[in-house]
């Protein structure tokens, strides 16, 4: 019975490399507050949901602009 938990949050740098984001265009989306973040003492921290809304947000415009 080896069951993973889902990760609630990751550093930016997981969060990158979940994305696919490259550490420029994280940050970008960031200062734009596309991506929401936390600090747990000096650490910046994305949580998941805030990560999936971020993707599903992306898709929305891509699709929007899609159908125009």
């Amino acid at each position: 019975m080896n069951q993973q938990a889902e990760r609630l949050s990751y550093t930016t740098d997981e969060a990158c490399a979940v994305t696919g984001l490259n550490r420029n265009a994280f940050y970008a989306a960031i200062s734009k507050n596309q991506i929401r973040t936390f600090k747990v003492g000096r650490r910046r921290m994305v949580s998941a949901r805030a990560l999936r809304e971020f993707i599903e947000a992306r898709e929305k415009e891509s699709n929007s602009g899609a159908a125009a």
